[in-house]
């Protein structure tokens, strides 16, 4: 299937997902499982996107940072699909992009290309560590440029054995993907 129209199907899937019991449980697992990662815990910086409807909730990752101390930035896009990373603080005034993503109105100053984790959105994910991501290739050549860092969150309904759309050679692959466990995977791993 090309990445257009599995993209298409993955939006409605997780579209669907969201609305659902399992969602937030699975957001929940997460945030524990990022809370307690060696790589998030290390970092002094933390780039992420301030998420938009039917994605796992960044703020309460944001919050977080705040509260260990970290650094967070989030990007400002660009019309030509770049972007670069500038510091967050709960006073920072944000506008609305063309893609619909809150971003900072101020992106001169408090730059930092590129923080020290990247937490990457997208939309499908593979065990092999390929993305879908949502069709700008901003974060793909972002990455080219800045090498750093990654980490992404699936939920379950976001993570496939192997990539079932195309992998192109400009695609970047994440470092770790945390996958949501369910309720019953989550039991057999507590008893291991």
């Amino acid at each position: 299937m090309d990445k257009v129209s599995f993209r298409k199907k993955q939006i409605d899937l997780v579209s669907d997902f969201m609305k659902s019991d399992k969602a937030q449980k699975e957001i929940n697992n997460l945030y524990f499982q990022l809370f307690n990662d060696l790589d998030f815990q290390n970092a002094p910086s933390v780039g992420i996107t301030m998420s938009t409807n039917d994605e796992i909730p960044t703020f309460p990752i944001i919050n977080q940072c705040f509260e260990m101390g970290k650094e967070v930035y989030i990007p400002k896009t660009f019309s030509d699909y770049s972007m670069s990373f500038v510091k967050y603080t709960q006073d920072t005034e944000l506008v609305e992009s063309a893609f619909g993503v809150r971003e900072p109105k101020d992106y001169e100053n408090n730059v930092m290309n590129p923080p020290d984790l990247l937490i990457v959105p997208g939309l499908a994910y593979s065990q092999d560590k390929n993305r879908l991501g949502f069709g700008s290739g901003s974060f793909d050549r972002y990455l080219a440029k800045f090498p750093t860092k990654t980490i992404s969150l699936a939920l379950t309904s976001q993570y496939y054995q192997a990539p079932l759309w195309p992998v192109y050679v400009l695609d970047k692959q994440i470092d770790k993907i945390i996958v949501a466990k369910d309720e019953q995977n989550a039991d057999n791993q507590s008893a291991r």
